[in-house]
């Protein structure tokens, strides 16, 4: 089968894969849009999941073929095989995502009622799409589908899930060959600082709102990616050094995106009038935990869920009417630094409803990653044998980029703009004299 791709082009499908978007489970995210209300900003962003992951599949499919084109020890039945767990692992990364937006993640059950097979580690606090994502292809009808398709190459779903999640226990013989351990460079493929699920998302939204922030060249980044061989049989992900500028690039096309886009201020405002509803009633939306019942746990869920509590809920009443709050005062590290929790204060104080919110940006969020999945650089001198550098000393990116961008805004309900902005003067004036 093969997927006309706005982004990618023609994407081929195996059979394989075809079960597995074919599935139900698969399918419910044809349900859930990419960027939640950014919508409402980006008038074009109404793409969703579905397409996303079909994008991370096809991406994932190159980056296995650049990463392994010289590996003459992986061949035939081997290759085919951890390609095409690769390929599904990308596929069903984003299988358990809540509606709308990462705001829904609070109403994902605890960690100990999902009971998630083979997941190793404490099973407190609530858990994370990553968990559901894990669930739905250990324990329930897709398990079945996976087994059956993915049974004459030798895949099972456990082998998929052990590319998604580091804690689950799987036989390291499904990843082994020739005496070399491959789970950590392809878990790297789906989740690290070089990972196709970032790759394809950048694209994609930087494509469907319209704007220029989120483009790299993904070609000569994908292109350019290798493996090195550790000590001890472990192959890690590593990079062409003439491709770190593209690299660099990347990194910056992620870290822009989520301060253009994905911290838009009305974007941010509709996920958290959206979390007050959630905390109004906070039994209306809770994610089941059955596998048949959470393919009912989608965007249309929620939005009939803010339509029933429309005439109860003055933050449903507000996101169905699109009136958003309105944004009274913004604190940015290059730019004025306001009195936000002491105008929260008044606000709460007054009854006055409002949102204090914080959104904070980073460059990377693989700094602490486990070494199993730790990235190198090869580097080429003039004279002399090739060696490799670990990322972090590869680039001054990180070095450039430690600190976090935090963005500090409050949002005030739009009746009562005058009351607040003669608040916010008179505590703005002690900082100003200062």
């Amino acid at each position: 089968m093969e997927i006309r791709d706005p982004v990618h082009g023609p994407v081929a499908v195996s059979t394989v894969e075809v079960a597995v978007v074919d599935s139900p489970w698969f399918q419910r995210l044809r349900s859930i849009k990419q960027l939640g209300f950014s919508e409402q900003t980006f008038p074009g962003a109404s793409h969703t999941r579905f397409l996303h992951s079909i994008g991370a599949m096809h991406l994932a499919g190159k980056a296995f073929d650049a990463v392994f084109r010289n590996a003459t020890w992986l061949t035939g039945d081997d290759r085919e095989r951890l390609r095409q767990t690769l390929r599904l692992a990308a596929l069903c990364h984003d299988l358990g995502h809540p509606p709308l937006s990462h705001t829904s993640e609070v109403l994902l059950a605890p960690l100990a009622l999902l009971k998630v097979p083979h997941l190793t580690g404490p099973m407190t606090g609530k858990g994370s799409h990553e968990h559901y994502t894990l669930k739905l292809l250990l324990d329930s009808g897709l398990t079945e589908t996976v087994s059956r398709v993915g049974k004459p190459m030798g895949i099972e779903p456990l082998h998929i899930a052990g590319l998604l999640h580091a804690g689950v226990n799987c036989p390291a013989s499904a990843y082994e060959v020739a005496g070399r351990d491959l789970r950590g460079v392809l878990s790297s493929l789906i989740s690290s600082e070089i990972d196709v699920d970032r790759m394809d998302y950048l694209l994609r939204d930087s494509y469907y709102t319209g704007v220029s922030y989120g483009q790299f060249d993904a070609d000569w980044l994908i292109g350019h990616l290798t493996h090195y061989e550790a000590s001890g049989g472990s192959l890690h992900l590593a990079l062409h050094e003439r491709a770190l500028f593209a690299f660099d690039d990347f990194m910056l096309s992620r870290h822009h995106m989520f301060l253009m886009v994905y911290f838009h201020k009305k974007s941010v405002c509709y996920d958290h009038m959206l979390r007050h509803f959630y905390d109004e009633f906070p039994d209306l939306c809770r994610a089941p935990t059955d596998p048949d019942l959470y393919l009912e746990f989608d965007d249309p869920a929620i939005w009939t869920a803010l339509r029933q509590q429309r005439k109860a809920s003055w933050w449903a009443e507000g996101i169905l009417g699109r009136r958003p709050l309105k944004l009274i005062a913004e604190s940015t590290p290059s730019g004025r630094q306001e009195p936000i929790a002491a105008l929260a204060r008044r606000l709460e104080d007054a009854g006055i409803a409002h949102i204090q919110v914080t959104s904070q940006g980073a460059l990377s969020k693989y700094h602490a990653a486990d070494r199993a999945r730790a990235i190198f650089v090869r580097k080429q001198p003039v004279v002399g044998e090739p060696y490799h550098l670990p990322l972090m000393e590869a680039t001054r990116l990180f070095e450039r980029y430690a600190d976090h961008t935090l963005l500090q805004r409050v949002y005030v309900d739009p009746a009562e703009v005058e009351r607040a902005s003669r608040w916010l003067l008179e505590l703005r004036a002690p900082i100003l004299a200062t």
